[in-house]
This record gives structure tokens, sequence and C-alpha cells, in this order.
């Protein structure tokens, strides 16, 4: 059995499935993520963090598909292979970047999360870290 306790809770301009773009960074909306009271330690001041990475609870996808299609696809794919909500585990990873931040509230653009969507946790995003360089192979077209 694995538990897990939300650290906050995200409110956006998305309320219904299908509002948020396939990814946020597709789009300029703005939200905030409320850090729950016990939690707000952890965040520090954030200084010199421009974006964060935020892993949510996809509350509202559904969780008995392992083979789902968007409608541009002929043919469905794995779940595992593919970013849709609809998992067995609905965690979403999306990168935010941080507008501001004061008290226990991180706003941030480029997110596609419902609102009210639980906060798992929260990390800095770090380029050298985060962003795995091409190959020289790979960069060939």
């Amino acid at each position: 059995m694995i538990t897990l306790e939300p650290v906050g809770v995200v409110h956006s301009p998305y309320t219904k499935p299908g509002q948020a773009p396939r990814q946020g960074r597709d789009s300029e909306a703005v939200s905030t993520l409320e850090v729950f009271p016990p939690f707000i330690p952890a965040l520090g001041s954030m200084k010199g963090i421009r974006h964060i990475w935020v892993l949510y609870w996809m509350d509202r996808a559904e969780r008995d598909l392992l083979l789902t299609r968007r409608s541009d696809w002929k043919e469905a794919r794995p779940v595992f292979s593919i970013r849709s909500p609809a998992r067995p585990n609905p965690i979403a990873l999306s990168i935010g970047e941080i507008l501001s931040v004061s008290g226990g509230i991180i706003t941030v653009r480029g997110l596609e999360a419902l609102d009210n969507s639980p906060i798992l946790d929260i990390k800095p995003y770090i380029r050298s870290l985060d962003c795995i360089p091409l190959s020289e192979a790979e960069e060939q077209p």
C-alpha cells in the first residue's frame, strides 16, 4: 500500500477535462499553487529558481485504460508510451515558470492542471540535470 498526502492544491482556469492544452507550455495561462500550511517551510524563498516541476494527481482522469488515442491518431497507443492523463496511477508531471512566490502561494505560467488538482510534490527544474543533450547521431535528420 502506498499512501500519498497532498502538499497543496492547484488553482487554474481549467475546470473541466478537455479545457487544458495538451502541454501547458502551449499556453500563457496563469495558475497558482497553494501550498498547505504544514508544508510552507519546505518552499524557502525559491530564489534563483525560474521553473519548477509540479507533480500532481489527475483526479478526474480515467484509470482503467491501458491503451488510448487522441482524435488525430488512427490507432490507440499504450499509456506508458504517451502522456495521456488516462493511466493506472494518474500522476502528472508539468513544468511551471515561476512568476512570483508569496507565503504559501506560487504563481506560475505553463501548467495544464485542472483546477483543484492535488499537488503531490514540487521540485526545481535544473537544466543541467533535466535537459538531456542529443548525441550527434540523434541530431541528424
